[in-house]
């Protein structure tokens, strides 16, 4: 089976929840025997073997609110060989190309967020998203709440939840006993994931160390913000993945005060659950709660409040608190979010849509 893989960047060029998985998912679809390409945006329309699977870029003018602009990316669509495409959104670019192209080849989506810091374009986008998702074999939900949540997914018919999981062979616990006394932030600087919040959380804990693993659009805001408030954070911007497994390892816990639905599912719980470490993230009308259970792999706060991020921070001083928790993350990622499970079960889809009926 040929699969065209669409989104605007991917994994390690650009790294973050998204593109890892759609870097993961293409090197276990190559590794089934499958022949994967995975078209992303770039400045060059160059094309580059990686990991099993073949990356093609689009020529690209310019990014407006990060989504890119191409005159050119309708017939680039249209022409590319594939008996499947998987699309991954939000991407409006993509979406308005696919419909403009009018090619019939079956398509699946992972509708990964809604749109919401570019809302105001709704009331034109809309209807075109809607036209798209309806068109769709499958419109693939990462959580059951994100399905029944989003305006633009609980009204349809042809959804399917396949969560995003992890490789539980890479992220593991550590063999030797956890050293670490930090607390971890994984994720790019940017407003929704909660980083203002944050911050003020860390103003209560001038002994206790927070590593940031990350960098983005606000770094040099988040920079400024520990020298004037001489706060205790370390920021690490890009390690390698040999060395995120071992900060996720080290940690005593992790920390996603995410405070917009832009946050959809939090691919780094998984990632620090799987590594044996609790995690306190935020009730959102998400995917996040869902994914780290409150009581059983973390804790869950209200989104936008350092005070009761602090006091999760210390509740988790309690040694019987955080080893039941750690055993609870464990044991949920391996029922729920194995990423060799749920990559199989999105393979069946793939191959059910380029054998299906589209006449």
């Amino acid at each position: 089976m040929r699969i065209l893989q669409v989104y605007k960047d991917v994994h390690p060029f650009v790294r973050g929840g998204i593109e890892r998985y759609i870097h993961d998912l293409s090197r276990y679809l190559s590794g089934r025997g499958h022949d994967v390409d995975v078209l992303v945006a770039g400045g060059r329309g160059s094309s580059r073997f990686v990991s099993g699977f073949n990356i093609i870029e689009y020529p690209c003018i310019c990014r407006i609110l990060s989504n890119p602009v191409s005159p050119h990316l309708s017939r680039i669509l249209k022409t590319i060989p594939a008996d499947v495409l998987h699309f991954h959104l939000p991407l409006p670019s993509a979406v308005t190309a696919w419909l403009l192209s009018r090619r019939d080849t079956p398509y699946v989506v992972t509708y990964h967020s809604d749109i919401v810091r570019q809302a105001f374009l709704l009331p034109l986008y809309g209807p075109i998203l809607r036209k798209f998702l309806k068109g769709a074999f499958r419109v693939i939900a990462t959580s059951p709440v994100y399905r029944d949540t989003s305006d633009y997914l609980s009204s349809l018919e042809n959804t399917e939840v396949i969560p995003i999981g992890s490789d539980l062979d890479v992220f593991k616990p550590p063999d030797a006993v956890r050293k670490g006394d930090y607390v971890l932030f994984v994720g790019r600087f940017r407003m929704y994931k909660g980083i203002e919040v944050l911050l003020d959380a860390w103003k209560e804990f001038p002994r206790r160390r927070l590593v940031m693993v990350g960098g983005g659009p606000l770094e040099r805001e988040v920079r400024s913000r520990i020298l004037v408030d001489d706060l205790n954070i370390e920021i690490v911007s890009d390690p390698d993945d040999a060395q995120l497994v071992e900060l996720y390892q080290q940690a005593r816990c992790l920390v996603l005060p995410s405070t917009l639905r832009s946050e959809a599912f939090g691919m780094v719980q998984t990632e620090a659950m799987a590594c044996g470490i609790p995690v306190i993230s935020t009730a959102l009308q998400t995917g996040v709660p869902w994914v780290n259970a409150s009581g059983v792999s973390g804790l869950v706060i209200p989104p936008g409040d350092p005070c009761s991020l602090a006091a999760a921070v210390r509740e988790l001083d309690d040694p019987h608190l955080h080893s039941e928790l750690s055993a609870g993350a464990i044991d949920r990622v391996k029922h729920h979010f194995n990423a060799l499970e749920l990559f199989s079960k999105v393979e069946s889809l793939l191959e059910k849509a380029a054998n299906a009926d589209i006449s």
